[in-house]
């Protein structure tokens, strides 16, 4: 059977690094990502400068400026997050052919069966990060492994631009002296009972846990011993599982400055429906799901969704389900500067026609106004959007 390579590959407070490409002034001094530079809101994420002034995430940003008064405070952009980690990910997708994403700029990568193409994993994670330094201009770590524990472990054990590899055989021994707050899941609201009960019993370490019987493990923590003492000697058996791929159409507005007018915003919101709905008719799919995407002006985002049964390309269907995202996403008075409006779970169209000719008002009603908008359809694709317009927009 061929041994599992996997490799973790991470940029480590991606957001900060990113910010530090546009602003190099910002490079070497302490930095915070927080929401907003309010008193209350609470960092994010903290730069190792920083962090030798005892700031760290979680921290309100009153607390993190009284203790280093020249915290330069940093607001999230997601759409420039978004950008390099696609752009890292058509990186990675010529070396690994199945690959996971845990984090924004973190993958685990399965390069199982790939030695003869690049050669060994390590040389290959090496040439990777080679490659993301050169053309994304970011210092990633590296974790070599063969399973996504021992590999992701790796990584976190190293400073950027450098590579840690976990021999075959040796993952017990890698894993003993390691304490166990360096298991992520053990942070979860559901295993702050173990963890207690795990230092309790003075437990500190991964090797003390594996050197724990398992019925004496299971009195101590219950269903939680045996995939602990699996950890414990660095045994993992699940699969690195490629990102779904799930078909969608969206599209957005941004308002320029931005805006707060509850009548403006759902003037803007209906226009984004009549353009949505117009593509999924020209690709003959329909939808199941809508998903609303609000961006405010201080880079907080809000996304809701709502189910769509039966599904639907039609603006009469559409309309009732928009009403409920609009009332249930736009709850800050804080003005929203982008609107993006999706369309998933898309399937094709099933019409069916009556199977007797009966005079319903209602089924009449539906007919004239599927009719009407095909008919605005053709113009609009003619003329353009702007010809002719529904009234509630204006």
């Amino acid at each position: 059977m061929m041994d599992r390579q996997i490799v973790c590959l991470a940029v480590p407070s991606f957001e900060l690094a990113l910010a530090r490409l546009v602003e190099p002034r910002l490079r070497n001094r302490p930095v915070g990502i927080a929401p907003a530079a309010l008193p209350r809101t609470l960092l994010h994420d903290v730069s190792s400068e920083a962090a030798l002034d005892g700031l760290y995430p979680g921290m309100t940003v009153r607390q993190a400026l009284h203790r280093c008064p020249a915290l330069h405070i940093l607001t999230p952009d997601a759409t420039r997050t978004a950008q390099a980690h696609t752009m890292l990910s058509h990186i990675i997708t010529r070396y690994a052919p199945v690959w996971e994403p845990t984090n924004p700029g973190a993958f685990l990568l399965d390069l199982t069966g790939t030695m003869r193409l690049f050669g060994p994993a390590c040389d290959t994670a090496a040439r990777l990060q080679r490659d993301i330094a050169m053309q994304a201009h970011l210092d990633g770590v590296l974790g070599v492994g063969s399973n996504k524990l021992v590999a992701q472990t790796a990584a976190g054990l190293v400073q950027p631009a450098q590579l840690y590899e976990v021999r075959h055989g040796s993952e017990r021994a890698f894993m003993a002296p390691l304490s166990i707050e360096t298991l992520p899941l053990l942070h979860h609201p559901r295993m702050k009972s173990v963890y207690q009960c795990l230092n309790d019993l003075n437990l500190r370490t991964f090797g003390d846990v594996a050197d724990t019987p398992l019925p004496a493990l299971t009195l101590a923590v219950g269903k939680w011993a045996a995939p602990l003492l699996r950890w414990a000697q660095g045994i993992d058996s699940t699969p690195v599982m490629p990102p779904p791929i799930q078909p969608s159409v969206e599209t957005s507005r941004t308002w320029e400055p931005d805006e707060i007018d509850d009548g403006t915003i759902w003037h803007g919101l209906a226009d984004l429906l009549e353009e949505l709905c117009r593509l999924l008719r020209t690709r003959q799919r329909v939808c199941g799901q809508l998903a609303l995407t609000i961006r405010y002006s201080d880079h907080i985002r809000a996304t809701v969704q709502h189910h769509i049964d039966p599904p639907s390309y039609w603006e009469i269907d559409l309309t009732p389900p928009l009403r409920t995202l609009f009332r249930q996403g736009i709850r800050r008075r804080v003005r929203i500067s982008t609107l993006t409006l999706g369309a998933t779970d898309l399937t094709s169209p099933a019409e069916q026609g009556d199977l007797f000719n009966t005079i319903d008002a209602a089924y009449n009603r539906r007919a004239r106004a599927q009719h009407l908008t095909l008919t605005l359809d053709r113009l609009k694709a003619r003329f353009g959007n702007n010809i002719i317009r529904y009234g509630r927009t204006h």
